[in-house]
């Protein structure tokens, strides 16, 4: 066995009962941040608590300013509160400055939503429009949610995924993300758990996205629009004028 202090130069230098061991510790570790990324009971509280131990612990985002990959600022008390309030709402509306890292927090709450917690889930990330690359719209929305899981570390349980444009499916789970434009037809043809509505304020069909979404907020799922300023349904309905 290696003594501490004894660390080997490479992996050719592990003996079989040292890559044992380590197996044998990954794996335990891998259990146990299952648990703690899991909801216990439907609870708010448990499933903030578990999807904030996720995204403090085992989450990065990518900087596209400055191309860099980086964890995720659990640091920022703002995000935590705002991950308490998502877990307790089934309509939350979310107005924002830019630079505040809000889109890239909803993407990985709805992305721990589809893997831990909710089996089954369906989850629509809805933008103005699709897109036509995974630069833009809601395929780039999809595309960060890849990008957290491709980057969730090896003490998480690895699990696969089936990932096509505007799709991330999870077939373990029989959960999946997908990518829609705005517009009423788009959401009429899924039954959703959960919505994610980013830039709200700055389409033209936001009051009749809202109306189709009704469906999944009565049905028990979840609904959140996230914007920076600008007048019009958004605004309207974050201040209660409708």
């Amino acid at each position: 066995m290696t003594r501490a202090g004894d660390a080997p130069q490479s992996a050719d230098d592990l003996g079989e009962e040292d890559v044992l061991e380590l197996r044998s510790h990954l794996t335990d570790e891998q259990a146990e941040n299952v648990e703690r990324y899991t909801p216990h009971d439907p609870s708010p509280e448990s499933h903030a608590r578990a999807a904030w131990n996720f995204l403090a612990e085992a989450c990065w985002t990518f900087d596209q300013i400055e191309g860099k990959k980086r964890k995720f600022p659990a640091h920022l008390d703002y995000l935590h509160e705002l991950t308490n309030m998502w877990c307790g709402a089934r309509l939350l509306l979310i107005p924002k400055s830019r630079r505040m890292l809000v889109t890239w927090t909803m993407c990985a709450l709805h992305y721990w939503l589809a893997r831990f917690g909710h089996p089954g889930a369906k989850v629509a990330l809805v933008s103005r429009k699709e897109g036509r690359s995974e630069s833009e719209g809601s395929a780039e929305l999809v595309w960060r949610c890849k990008f957290i899981h491709d980057h969730v570390p090896r003490n998480v349980v690895d699990c696969p995924t089936e990932y096509t444009f505007c799709r991330l499916r999870f077939p373990q789970t029989n959960s999946e993300i997908i990518g829609v434009g705005q517009g009423a037809d788009q959401l009429r043809q899924h039954t959703l758990t959960a919505i994610f509505a980013d830039e709200m304020a700055f389409w033209e069909s936001a009051r009749e996205t809202y109306i189709a979404s009704r469906p999944t907020i009565e049905g028990g799922g979840r609904f959140t629009g996230v914007s920076s300023a600008h007048p019009g349904f958004f605004k309207m309905l974050v201040y209660d004028e409708i």
